[in-house]
């Protein structure tokens, strides 16, 4: 998808990237130089496994403004969210052969819990999120032909990837008391919760009732930028313990002048400023691929109308293979991914994902004419 999307003549709907534009890149070039002018010595000494312990603390203050109330102790710094999902997979996949998870889900977090030979239990979704009756099922038909419960449940609760949808406020409770009965940890991962552009904000699993032992993941990827790779985990300090010794088996330490510095260009210029031009931007791009849904895509072509995030997820009517659409897509330079990307069992071959943040609204326009007159070539030939 990254090799696509850097084509010049290609308009690619296809990865999850940010606007390169909208990072701050000179406020961030004035954080590091900050840094390194009065702390260049700490910033690029080793470092605490946990994370620089300014920063955590100012992630728990941050956290607190969304209803999360947690301590400096719970927080662990990471290298991006991606790296969480990998250490809470190593410590928590090794004794329990099973996960569930959204269908469709996150592609990186499919092959993060691969990697360590899970089987998953896909849980079909509607337009308020996971289904829990559906989970419930599931999981009853698991333990009636096996002891094993799954290792946890991972959801992308608000504007999800890669279908947009964000899970209701009843659902999120049901869901938190589901895995409560079940004694089986919910992993939030929450890169999007941020990037609302419409509707009312629903609170983060954890800080919900019921919510305080969910582990919640959290990046600065789509709000400053995703080549800083940083991110943290927020769980239990049982917890929290073990992913620090997976951690120091992996890396050591999130990178120390990348830490300090994020948190120099936090503490010095008004993000919550930075946040809403980004929303700005973002709800023009999302407006401007529905318009062109609309506009230009057949009838029985359906599609979500995410409030927040990166993403739109289509369905084509059955029978579609999006597999194929996206070869002749591509030969007209414009670029999606299929839906069975985001599946591990083949499912999803009629759907795909499209991305708008990365392109500018007269490029969409242009971008979804192309794909438009692709699918409607596809369809006269089957």
């Amino acid at each position: 998808m990254l090799a696509v999307s850097t084509q010049p003549d290609v308009i690619s709907f296809a990865g999850g990237l940010p606007a390169p534009e909208l990072f701050p890149v000179d406020d961030l070039r004035a954080a590091f130089d900050a840094v390194l002018s009065t702390d260049g010595p700490g910033a690029l000494q080793y470092g605490p496994t946990e994370g620089y312990a300014p920063l955590r603390a100012y992630l728990t203050n941050r956290l607190a403004h969304r209803g999360i109330m947690t301590k400096p102790e719970d927080i662990l710094i990471t290298s991006g969210s991606q790296q969480g999902l990998d250490l809470l997979s190593k410590v928590l996949l090794h004794a329990r052969p099973s996960v569930l998870v959204e269908a469709p889900s996150y592609v990186g977090a499919l092959q993060a819990f691969a990697s360590h030979e899970s089987r998953y239990l896909a849980v079909p979704m509607d337009d308020q999120g996971m289904c829990v009756e559906s989970a419930t099922q599931m999981l009853n038909h698991v333990m009636s032909t096996s002891e094993d419960r799954p290792a946890l449940l991972y959801t992308i609760a608000t504007f999800q990837n890669p279908s947009g949808v964000t899970i209701s406020r009843e659902r999120r409770l049901a869901l938190l008391e589901f895995c409560a009965a079940q004694q089986i940890p919910l992993v939030e991962d929450d890169p999007y919760g941020e990037l609302r552009y419409e509707g009312e904000e629903v609170p983060p699993l954890r800080a919900l009732p019921g919510g305080e032992e969910t582990i919640y993941l959290g990046t600065f990827s789509k709000i400053l930028a995703p080549g800083l790779r940083l991110g943290w985990i927020v769980a239990p300090q049982s917890v929290i313990a073990r992913l620090v010794i997976s951690k120091q088996a992996a890396d050591l330490h999130t990178d120390s002048l990348v830490q300090r510095a994020v948190l120099h260009y936090c503490m010095h210029t008004d993000i919550e400023e930075h946040l809403s031009h980004l929303r700005a931007v973002y709800r023009s791009r999302r407006d401007a691929m529905l318009s062109a849904l609309a506009d230009y895509f057949p009838s029985e072509v359906k599609w979500t109308r995410p409030d927040g995030g990166f993403f739109i997820w289509v369905t084509f009517p059955e029978g579609t293979d999006t597999r194929a659409l996206f070869a002749e897509a591509l030969a007209q330079r414009v670029a999606f991914v299929p839906g069975t990307a985001f599946f591990m069992d083949h499912l999803g071959s009629n759907c795909l994902r499209l991305n708008f943040s990365h392109v500018e609204p007269a490029r969409i326009v242009e971008g979804m004419q192309r794909l438009a007159k692709v699918v409607t070539a596809h369809s006269s030939k089957t």
